[in-house]
Order: C-alpha cells, then structure tokens, then sequence
C-alpha cells in the first residue's frame, strides 16, 4: 500500500477537521514514505496487543471514544465499528495518514495533546494514547488531563515503548545503535524510553484505580515488521545520530546489514501496555 499524499485525508474525508495549531518539532526530515512505513510497521507489530487489551474492557457499542496520536488510524477505526452507536474522536499533530475507509461516527482532529484545548470533563469512557506520552516531556500532565476527560467507570490505556530488553543484548554493535537512537530522541524531544516501567504509579498518581499491565517485545533479524520499523527509523534519524557524535559512519548501516545475517536475532525495545479506570 502506497501512502497517501499530503492532501488525501481531505480529500476522502469530511469527518476530518483542520485546526490551525503548530506542529511540535519532529527529530527527522519530513519524509513522507519512510513516516508511512513507520507507522505501518507500528500497527502490524502491535495493533494486535492493542486491540486484545482494549478489547479485554469490555467495550460497549454506545462507547465515547479517544483516541491520542492515532498515527495513521488503526485502532480507531476499529473502535469505530466497535462502538457503532458511540464517537470515536482521533487526534493528531499530523493527519497525512488519516486516511483510508472512514466510519460515520468518527471525526480526526489536529490537536496538540499538551497545548490544545481541553476536552470536557468525564466526555469520555475510553481513552488510548500509544507511544506517544514517551515522547512528552510533560507526559505526567497528560495524564493528568486525560483523567479529567474521563467519565466515572471510564478508562485510561497507555502504551509506550522501553528500551529494556536492550541492556542484555550479546550484539554490541545493534546495543550501541539502539542506545544511540534513545539518546538522540531524548536530545530531541524529550523522549524517556525508560519511562514506561513507571506506568501503573503515572496512572495512580492521576487518581485513576490500575487494573492491568502487560507488556510485547519486538523482535528483529526475522524478516518482520520490527525490521522494516528500524530500517524506516534509523534511515531518518541516522544522519542526525551521526552528526551528533553518537556513532560513526556507517555503523548503522552495519547493524541493519546485520537483519539479513542466519546468525542474527534480537529483542529491540518492548511495548508497555497499563489501563486504568476512573472510580
């Protein structure tokens, strides 16, 4: 699938709204296709986690839905036909890859989950942010917030990336670039890819009661999506990595070399899934 072009959403979709609001920084070109494929490779890792920890809530169909930085609209648009008589309100600080079938009670809108509006009070019962608050500096505020937006009985599900199964990985060379693509996320945005250890306490601190965590590693070096997510990646970033000192030239593309090799297979990082519900 090719990704759409940078007006498709519009043009398919009358249930996107535009809201004049800065796009935060990104640490990488504004490359179409490698975004595309990122996030493609996201959803084929773990849209099946998702959906079973979303889906083990015990959804109903009237259901008020939101879903934070909803990349290119998987999940929403599963809630979307889960919740036929509810909203699903996915939001977004990029709706290039919002595109795709639509269902009727679904509405897409750039908002900046730190400095955008609020939301109404107890206006939903679920909320779902995947790797997103990682990448927040002020990830505990959101939560905050989110928890107000919450119904009584409504739920909160966060997901986020760690970097822990890296610590013990006997490939130095893959150890390092791995180290090396937190270090620069952190330099650039703010991303802590240790944080989400600490899900369940962010989630109790907001007031929130936590009823589960679960947690999938990605692999690589077996032909899967967690080697077309790097290749994407590390083909963005890399030249900043690079020219920030963090590797040499040309070690990244040693370690992606390494993907092809029968000797080679790995854990990169892990998703961490905790939800919580409003009492």
């Amino acid at each position: 699938m090719k990704p759409p072009d940078s007006s498709s959403a519009a043009r398919n979709s009358d249930r996107i709204i535009h809201v004049d609001q800065p796009r935060r920084d990104r640490v990488a070109d504004n490359d179409s296709d490698l975004d595309w494929r990122r996030l493609r490779a996201i959803e084929a890792l773990w849209d099946v986690e998702t959906v079973a920890v979303l889906s083990s809530l015990g959804i109903r169909k009237q259901w008020r839905c939101l879903e934070v930085g909803a990349g290119a609209g998987s999940i929403a648009r599963w809630l979307g036909y889960r919740c036929p008589e509810g909203h699903v309100i996915a939001t977004e600080v990029d709706l290039r890859f919002l595109d795709g079938p639509m269902v009727r009670n679904f509405d897409a809108i750039f908002h900046d989950v730190v400095d955008g509006d609020e939301f109404p009070e107890g206006a939903f019962d679920l909320i779902h942010a995947r790797a997103v608050l990682a990448h927040l500096p002020d990830r505990q505020e959101v939560i905050n917030r989110a928890a107000k937006w919450l119904a009584p009985g409504g739920w909160l599900v966060v997901e986020d990336p760690s970097l822990f199964p890296i610590d013990s990985s006997s490939h130095s060379l893959f150890r390092r670039c791995m180290e090396a693509y937190a270090e620069m996320m952190s330099r650039c945005l703010g991303t802590d890819l240790q944080w989400s250890r600490t899900l369940p306490t962010a989630l109790a601190d907001a007031g929130l009661h936590v009823s589960g965590i679960r947690v999938s590693a990605v692999p690589v070096g077996d032909g899967g999506p967690g080697d077309e997510f790097w290749h994407a990646c590390w083909k963005q970033i890399g030249p900043d990595i690079i020219s920030a000192g963090l590797l040499m030239p040309g070690e990244l593309e040693e370690a992606l070399d390494q993907f092809g090799s029968p000797e080679f297979m790995d854990l990169s990082w892990a998703l961490i899934s905790a939800w919580a519900f409003k009492p």
